[in-house]
């Protein structure tokens, strides 16, 4: 996996519950996607990184083209080098089997998935078309209260556990709220 980008993000994501949730500044998934991609914008290496919120993705499933529409996506000059599902539930335990199918699309078709900035009107820049790197990482970030791990299940918050097409190449980022405390930052690398 991408160390140096591993790094930016789980910064990006620590600034971010640091500096803008606990100040009251995040009160929707939206604006925590705003967060995350400004905190990432400024670790990133403009030249070569290139990032999309909410771009259009098709993948073929059981029953047909599918559109998926993942919050953010990191490229490097030429190919996808991280997809990035969020959730912002701080007064409820994580949903996250949507965003976790949602991953699991995309890694499992890498050859036919590519991006574009196909919705630009202008003067053309940059209009390259991103498909997914070999060592594409998928990650999925939440702010929520904790989890109560049920019998048999591990209290961390581990959500990739047998899915192939996500092992190895998956990181999972929490800020685990409390009433009336900072909240606590996991990661988790699969």
């Amino acid at each position: 996996m991408r160390h140096l980008l591993r790094n930016q993000i789980i910064e990006s994501w620590t600034a971010a519950i640091e500096t803008d949730y606990q100040r009251q500044r995040i009160n929707s998934e939206r604006s925590l996607q705003a967060s995350l991609w400004s905190q990432l914008n400024r670790r990133l290496h403009h030249r070569t990184r290139r990032m999309f919120i909410e771009p259009a993705i098709k993948v073929m499933t059981s029953l047909g083209p599918k559109t998926l529409y993942p919050d953010l996506v990191v490229c490097n000059s030429n190919k996808v080098i991280a997809v990035i599902e969020l959730k912002y539930e701080p007064r409820k335990r994580p949903t996250y089997h949507k965003d976790i199918e949602t991953l699991r699309l995309i890694a499992s078709q890498r050859e036919a998935v590519a991006i574009s900035n196909n919705r630009y009107r202008g003067k053309e820049t940059d209009s390259t078309e991103y498909g997914l790197a070999r060592e594409t990482m998928f990650v999925w970030a939440g702010i929520h209260r904790q989890q109560i791990p049920g019998p048999g299940e591990d209290a961390a918050l581990r959500f990739n556990a047998g899915i192939p097409e996500l092992k190895s190449c998956f990181l999972e980022l929490h800020a685990v709220t409390r009433v009336g405390q900072d909240p606590s930052i996991h990661c988790h690398r699969g």
